[in-house]
């Protein structure tokens, strides 16, 4: 049996609520294309280095391809896996899948058929997008690989491939119609389905339907102010929910969408400049890599408003640092998960302490507590605990997978992010770390993030680490990892000398430095400690 069906949904009287509220209402994500198309068909909703598309343009490409793809046979419900990075192809393909009914699943760019298989077997996927391949990577030939791993698995389609394997995009789409399709999803169909993190036998898999994915879409940039005006340029990619969310909220407001396919700094630096985006959503290690590099240094980014920081927590250095490089711009925080889309912002005509440390205020229709890791129960303002949610774009739960359920949500049905946090008079929330991040020294518990904050605004260090490693007298030690700015040296000495003269006690200095040349990184560039942890352990 093919098709996604059987989901977590939200309880009836809560979906209802959520309804009368009106944060919930009967909008597809392809109703904003139609939208679009029609009152500003001329307009460029794409800007990519290499061509231009229009709203008509995307709109008929992506008929074209949901027609492809239901004369393939795929049907309303069906998973469409997708390999592929931040270019014009991935619009259009998500579009044409939407129009049709189907469920995107997205699959990150760095994971190979190990990732892969278990991921797209938990969606039951019957086709899949790739990229051609290059000497490093042979997508096609890794998929048709997959196939004897993923039984549902149907249909290969590459993306400037014509080649031996698979089915060529361009080609399913010049053979299609661009006629409207015949039976769209319906509002409460799935769209979506993104994994978060979780072991490969037991996938963390979130489903979003039309009216959950497009609800966020509505209300958050709200926070932003953005208008049809703005020109936006998403970093993260679009395989995350983060990438994925900003990327589409552009469409939901009829934005130019100035794509980066691949993240390195130079051309991060070349998109900020020369793509004069007005409105920049990024990690912290997209920023902090670019400016140690000196690519942002006296360029011009006039066009800039506002720079929204996501993915982890963003230093205030990195922050500060780059409202120094720009001549009117404003350098923000939003908070975001898998499993919550984005509900947090800070108020950009907040003063910079205010947007360099924290992550905002709650968006309409959400909840916020900071409650006891142990107990669930809400604590007062100022004290450190774990942040909390609830309302109306919180998951109701991961894709057949009980367990983590059963983890995920205290009593009163609030998510548990993980996430150490404090709220202040104001709303604003600061994230301090995660809770499984904080480090057992002999019985005292350090966490980390201020640590790693202050030695990433030391001039030498571009990313940096602070993982637990075993020790037989205090359980846990802890060790440093970073990488370096170009051509820059760093003792062990000179480490836990700023430490010192920052005011940092002694008692949470690391006492192990580890330099790398690439540090582990999430799809959103994300540091992953787990990884780092393994090493020195």
């Amino acid at each position: 049996m093919t098709g996604l069906t059987d989901f977590p949904r939200h309880a009836p009287a809560l979906a209802q609520r959520y309804r009368d509220a009106g944060f919930w209402n009967d909008d597809r994500l392809a109703d904003y294309l139609e939208r679009w198309a029609d009152e500003t068909p001329d307009k460029v909703a794409i800007a990519a280095p290499d061509r231009d598309i229009t709203y008509a343009e995307w709109r008929a490409a992506s008929r074209r391809f949901a027609n492809a793809l239901l004369g393939l046979g795929l049907k309303r419900g069906d998973v469409v896996a997708i390999q592929y990075p931040n270019r014009t192809e991935f619009l259009i393909a998500f579009l044409g899948v939407a129009m049709m009914g189907g469920v995107l699943c997205t699959l990150h760019m760095p994971y190979r058929a190990g990732e892969m298989a278990p991921l797209m077997n938990h969606g039951r996927a019957r086709a899949v997008i790739c990229t051609a391949g290059d000497e490093k990577y042979d997508a096609p030939a890794t998929m048709a690989g997959l196939k004897a791993q993923v039984p549902t698995l149907e249909h290969i389609i590459v993306v400037g491939g014509r080649g031996e394997i698979g089915l060529d995009f361009d080609t399913l789409i010049e053979g299609a119609a661009d006629d409207p399709v015949a039976d769209p999803p319906a509002p409460d169909d799935p769209l979506v389905l993104c994994f978060t993190s979780g072991t490969s036998a037991s996938p963390k898999g979130v489903v979003r339907t039309h009216e959950t994915f497009t609800s966020n879409l509505r209300i958050y940039p709200q926070t932003i102010g953005l208008t049809a005006a703005d020109r936006i340029l998403v970093a993260p990619p679009f395989t995350h929910v983060f990438g994925l969310s900003c990327g589409m909220l552009g469409l939901c407001h009829g934005v130019t969408n100035v794509l980066m396919s691949l993240f390195s700094p130079a051309l991060y630096a070349d998109r900020l400049i020369r793509g004069r985006p007005t409105v920049v959503f990024s990690a912290p290690a997209h920023v902090a890599a670019t400016i140690k590099e000196g690519l942002l240094d006296g360029a011009d980014l006039a066009s800039i408003r506002d720079v929204i920081v996501a993915g982890s927590v963003c230093p205030p250095e990195v922050a500060a640092a780059l409202e120094r490089r720009m001549a009117t711009g404003r350098p923000g925080q939003l908070f975001g998960m898998t499993e919550t889309i984005l509900i947090m912002q800070t108020p950009l005509d907040a003063p910079p302490e205010v947007r360099h440390t924290s992550t905002g205020r709650k968006t309409a229709g959400i909840e916020v507590r900071i409650a006891d890791p142990e107990t669930d129960e809400a604590m007062p303002a100022g004290t450190e605990g774990e942040l909390q949610l609830h309302g109306y774009s919180v998951f109701p739960g991961y894709l057949n997978n009980p367990d983590a359920n059963a983890r995920a949500f205290a009593g009163d049905g609030f998510f548990r992010t993980g996430d150490l946090a404090t709220v202040d008079g104001d709303g604003n929330v600061v994230i301090t770390g995660r809770v499984k991040d904080v480090i057992n020294r002999g019985g005292i518990k350090i966490n980390p993030t201020d640590v790693e904050n202050l030695l990433q605004a030391h001039p030498a260090i571009v990313l940096a680490a602070v993982v637990p490693m075993p020790d037989d007298v205090l359980g846990e030690r802890m060790c440093l990892f970073v990488t370096l700015a170009p051509g820059a040296r760093l003792t062990f000495e000179e480490t836990t000398g700023w430490l010192e003269e920052n005011g940092i006690a002694k008692m949470r200095w690391p006492e192990r430095l580890e330099i790398v040349g690439e540090m582990p990184l999430t799809p959103t560039r994300k540091i992953r400690k787990g990884e780092l942890a393994k090493r020195v352990a």
